[in-house]
Formats: structure tokens, C-alpha cells, sequence
């Protein structure tokens, strides 16, 4: 196959499955400046290959990114800025509620809007859009692989510890 087309089969598998090129990437990944551990005295679960995630409630949740520790999701600087940046997550948030005429949560229970829009952001980010009752596991690393999860939880906590 020649160079050309190969470059478009790439750019279009990157554009109906996102979160594909992380995956292609891997081996070639450096290690991110962004690192996330979990928190001191706490080891990362039997499930869990990257070694940034946590221990979830649920067999549902007990899902990781798969990678290996230098190439895990949470720790990719897209993370940082697509998912974690206040400002990012704000604007998503409120085009989100405009264009559907939601509530505005934000003035009740700011990290709460914050921690959804985020589990929102990673999904669009890793998955791309769904479609109306289509749902995707967000790793523990994350869990929108479960570091994730826990990024932003921790980010943004739920002050009674219910998520």
C-alpha cells in the first residue's frame, strides 16, 4: 500500500475511534512529565497494568487503561488539558447546559459539575461521541482507565466521599 494511502487510513481510523492512536502510539510513547501516582501507603490493585490506579467499589469498575506505567492514560499531558483544566471543563460545561437548557449545577455544587463535565470530557476525548444511552467504563486509572477515575475525583472530591 503505498505511503499516501496509509496516511489517509490513518486519519480516518483517527477520526472514528480517537482514542485508537494512544493505543498505535504505545511502544513509541516517551515517558510524560505529567506523573500521577496514587496516594502514599496505597499499592495499585492485581487488575491494574499501568500501576496508577486504585481500588473501585464495583467488579464493573475494576477496569485499567491496560498500559504499561510509561504510557499510561492519566499520565498523557492531553489529561492535564482536555480533562483536568478548570477553564476547559467550564466552558464544556456551560455550552452543554446552554445548548440543552440545563440546570445550572455549578451554583449548587461546583466540584460535582466539574467531576461530571470532566467523566464527559474523557469519554469525548477517548471515545468520541456515543449517542444517547451509550456508556463506557472510565478506567480506575481515570476510570473515563482508573487513574483517571481518580484524577479527577481527587481534583474534584465529592465531600461526603460518594462520587
Amino acid at each position: 500500500m503505498p505511503n499516501i494511502e496509509v496516511r489517509n487510513l490513518c486519519l480516518r481510523l483517527a477520526e472514528r475511534e480517537p482514542g485508537m492512536v494512544f493505543d498505535l502510539c504505545e511502544a513509541s510513547a516517551s515517558p510524560s512529565p505529567y506523573r500521577y501516582h496514587p496516594p502514599p501507603g496505597q499499592t495499585s490493585p492485581s487488575w491494574c497494568r499501568c500501576g496508577n490506579c486504585r481500588e473501585m467499589p464495583t467488579e464493573i469498575d475494576r477496569k485499567g487503561c491496560d498500559n504499561l506505567p510509561r504510557n499510561c492514560i492519566s499520565q498523557q499531558p492531553e489529561m492535564d488539558i482536555l480533562v483536568l483544566e478548570e477553564q476547559v471543563l467550564r466552558l464544556a460545561y456551560t455550552y452543554r447546559n446552554d445548548i440543552l437548557g440545563l440546570h445550572n449545577l455549578m451554583l449548587e455544587d461546583y466540584n460535582k459539575a466539574m467531576r461530571h463535565t470532566a467523566y464527559r470530557q474523557f469519554v469525548l476525548w477517548r471515545h468520541g461521541r456515543l449517542g444517547a444511552g451509550v456508556r463506557r467504563v472510565i478506567p480506575s486509572c481515570c476510570v473515563i482507565p482508573s487513574c483517571y477515575v481518580w484524577r479527577i475525583r481527587d481534583k474534584f472530591p465529592d465531600p461526603f466521599g460518594t462520587h
